[in-house]
């Protein structure tokens, strides 16, 4: 990766950074392992975003800058499977690389690589986290091991509340202006996700994709299309004037916008919102 060793060469030139405090650095890839980071870190460690607000991290690259911070940190929390296609590069490159504690394990290809989604999988990877805190901090690893817990709880009723509220919908298929992202939902809700440009985020929509969602619109009388970012908003908009389907966004929560971040949401308060966007459009209870 050319950009990568340019990265390496401005590092070489300009060293160290420096951190104020003792507190050790935590980085993280994409916002909610940051959320999670901070959750269960608290006052014990400092935490760093790499993606920035907004940014596709299927695409995104550290700046020097970043490998920078990457040098100082302690622990590196990463999704894997190919989401950040820097991170090995980056890592083998630096003297004395960050631990890294990955959503998918090494040599392992998920598919959909939106794992953060899947939040029985955050719940599980938030214990994991706390004691690899404890380990490498074990004068604090009561405070990290309590927080985990109840980070890992908070989790787990989120994850109920999604399958609470999705399992008695009226209709089960998700038209989405976007790309896949949403696998995880499938599989722990029976949600059927239908998507403009199937894996690929950065793919233009075909006229014929087009078409064939306003028509899977239509015949199953779908109430809602959903997009899930907001340059996508207006094939949503496109299909909505066609079929007269209500316009609602999902976000995969990877990297909110500046408006999010500057409103104060969470991880957790995205996803709930989502939550609220797919018991309106899909006709589902209101418990």
């Amino acid at each position: 990766m050319k950009k990568a060793a340019l990265l390496l060469v401005f590092f070489l030139f300009f060293g160290k950074i420096s951190w104020a405090g003792k507190k050790p650095l935590i980085v993280a890839s994409i916002f909610p392992l940051a959320e999670m980071a901070k959750e269960v870190g608290g006052e014990g460690v400092k935490v760093r975003l790499l993606l920035p607000p907004g940014a596709d991290p299927h695409s995104w690259e550290p700046t020097p800058r970043d490998i920078l911070v990457l040098r100082e940190a302690v622990l590196l929390l990463a999704v894997g499977g190919g989401l950040e296609p820097w991170l090995d590069d980056i890592l083998s490159g630096l003297e004395r690389p960050p631990q890294v504690l990955r959503l998918i394990p090494e040599n392992s290809s998920p598919g959909d690589p939106h794992v953060w989604l899947d939040f029985l999988r955050d719940a599980e990877f938030c214990r994991k986290f706390s004691q690899r805190l404890a380990e490498l901090f074990p004068q604090k690893a009561a405070y990290f091991l309590k927080r985990g817990e109840k980070v890992r709880k908070r989790f787990l009723k989120l994850h109920e509340e999604f399958a609470q509220t999705l399992k008695k919908c009226k209709f089960r298929l998700v038209p989405l202006a976007g790309h896949k992202a949403f696998s995880a939902w499938e599989k722990n809700y029976g949600l059927t996700f239908v998507t403009l440009t199937g894996p690929n985020p950065e793919a233009e929509p075909t006229p014929k994709a087009l078409q064939n969602l306003i028509s899977l619109v239509r015949k199953n009388g779908l109430k809602a299309v959903y997009y899930d970012e907001p340059r996508a908003r207006r094939f949503a908009a496109l299909v909505a004037r066609e079929t007269g389907a209500q316009i609602y966004y999902l976000t995969p929560g990877a990297s909110p916008t500046r408006e999010e971040l500057s409103a104060g949401l969470s991880f957790l308060d995205l996803m709930r919102r989502n939550l609220r966007h797919l018991r309106l459009g899909l006709s589902c209870p209101n418990h």
